[in-house]
């Protein structure tokens, strides 16, 4: 796997350094403003930089496209990628809609092209090892996850000073950028809810900068929180009949846990893979993925990740049903 990146964005440096870590080359990067994007070229000695995109597309040193942009811009620039015959890996969240991702999977399976979503949990051993836990404390009743973070852009927005993170028109906000984690982490475990409602705190231009969802199963209730304007320690909750697993950390990461069993009053700790670079794992899972043709799970996660969209898309929705 050769990559050639898109965007010049925070995410953009540490995805490349991560990929340069798993001995993946990076050999062209495209960036509408190419002043913007000299450093980055500059620092990580990338051999061809464009600002037309077209053009980019049609540069053979690399086999797959890193989308690093705006959340409304990752269907249209995954699409043309997967049109000129390039694997492609989107930052989250996906897509902005159901019917854009699954256009995109149409299209990929349609050429070819393998097609990621980039979301570390996804991708890390002891997310999948979680799923043989979740029997051992019974019938699952509640799940609480939070992700809040103090955005390094509040400040600049509460003064007026608009930004892509902040700005509604641009898929901005706390449920975009930091729920999805919480999202993806439920989703990824136990598929589509029943029914989703999103209380936001909503700005004056209407963005949300914190919220609170809750997804509602048939037999338990989730509830995803996240914050961009204020913050907490991380940590995701299930709560069984017969006992509790608790993660202190956020969503995208699982790399220690607790398991609390009812009857016998003890806590014991859940035996992890020590993962100390998850995000140069998630590179390389999708390099192998690639490298064997290995469609069928590619597939699976498309299907995973078009669920997280479903739920964003009804949960953007039902703010304005009240």
């Amino acid at each position: 796997m050769k990559v050639g990146i898109v965007g010049n964005g925070m995410i953009v440096p540490i995805a490349i350094e991560a990929m340069l870590r798993a001995e993946i080359e990076v050999t062209a990067l495209w960036c509408r403003n190419g002043s913007k994007g000299k450093p980055i070229v500059e620092k990580y000695h990338i051999q061809n930089q464009y600002t037309d995109y077209q053009v980019f597309l049609g540069d053979d040193s690399f086999d797959t496209v890193y989308i690093g942009l705006t959340n409304t811009l990752h269907y249209q620039y995954a699409k043309d990628a997967i049109l000129a015959g390039k694997h492609v890996i989107v930052e989250k969240p996906f897509t902005v809609s159901v019917t854009e991702a699954k256009e995109l999977q149409a299209l990929a399976l349609k050429y070819g092209c393998m097609l990621f979503e980039a979301i570390l949990s996804r991708y890390s051993q002891n997310y999948e090892h979680l799923r043989e836990e979740l029997p051992k404390i019974g019938n699952i009743k509640l799940i609480q996850a939070n992700f809040s973070k103090y955005s390094s852009r509040y400040d600049k927005f509460r003064k007026g000073i608009m930004t892509p993170t902040f700005d509604k028109a641009c898929g901005g906000g706390a449920l975009m950028d930091l729920n999805v984690y919480n999202i993806h982490f439920v989703v990824g475990l136990f598929s589509m809810p029943k029914k989703v409602q999103y209380y936001p705190n909503l700005a004056e231009n209407s963005v949300d900068t914190s919220g609170i969802l809750i997804m509602e199963y048939p037999d338990f209730q989730a509830v995803c929180t996240a914050a961009k304007d204020s913050s907490s320690d991380p940590f995701v909750i299930i709560q069984g009949e017969e006992g509790t697993i608790v993660y202190p950390e956020r969503p995208g990461y699982v790399r220690y846990g607790e398991r609390h069993d009812r009857l016998t009053n003890l806590m014991e700790e859940i035996d992890v893979v020590v993962e100390e670079d998850p995000m140069k794992n998630e590179f390389l899972y999708m390099q192998e993925i690639i490298d064997t043709k290995n469609t069928e799970q590619m597939n699976a996660w498309l299907e995973k990740s078009i669920a997280t969209v479903a739920v964003l898309e009804q949960a953007l929705q039902s703010i304005s049903q009240g």
